[in-house]
């Protein structure tokens, strides 16, 4: 009888216990033979549950394995990126300041308009004054050199006013 045959081949009886007589489990084999094989089976089942039970220990000295070597390199680069972050922060606050210094330079054109205006000003005051002064002097009977030279500041000067 194969055990690969199905139960209702069997003429009458238990087929069922047949099937299994048949297996090899229960048959009267070398008791040394069955204790070798369920000693086996009991030795890998053991090592199994140690496995399982020291899986955790294993990964955790694992993780920590892992920290201890990438720790170092991982504070080394958390330190560069501090001082550039540093670096960043000073460009920006001086980028900042600068912007800022444009824009009051550019708020200040009025200011620099009045400048412009009053030199101007202050140019046209020192004509009329030199020319007072070269006058006065013309009255006093200056010699030619010095009223050429008077005539020429004064020309120059007046020529730069009216630009």
């Amino acid at each position: 009888m194969s055990v690969l045959e199905p139960l209702w081949s069997h003429s009458g009886g238990d087929s069922l216990y047949n099937r299994m007589s048949a297996n090899q489990l229960f048959r009267d084999t070398n008791p040394d033979q069955e204790l070798e094989i369920r000693t086996r089976k009991a030795d890998k089942f053991s090592e199994c549950l140690h496995v399982v039970a020291n899986e955790p220990s294993l990964a955790f000295f694992r993780i920590q394995e892992h920290v201890r070597k990438s720790l170092p390199q991982l504070v080394e680069q958390k330190h560069e990126i501090n001082e550039i972050q540093q670096k960043v922060q000073g460009c920006c606050f001086d980028a900042e300041y600068a912007t800022n210094a444009v824009k009051n330079l550019q708020k200040s054109s009025v200011h620099f308009q009045n400048i412009q205006d009053l030199l101007k000003n202050a140019m046209f005051m020192k004509q009329q004054i030199d020319y007072e002064e070269t006058k006065s002097y013309q009255g006093m009977a200056p010699s030619h050199t010095e009223v050429s030279s008077t005539t020429t500041i004064t020309s120059v000067n007046m020529s730069v006013h009216n630009e």
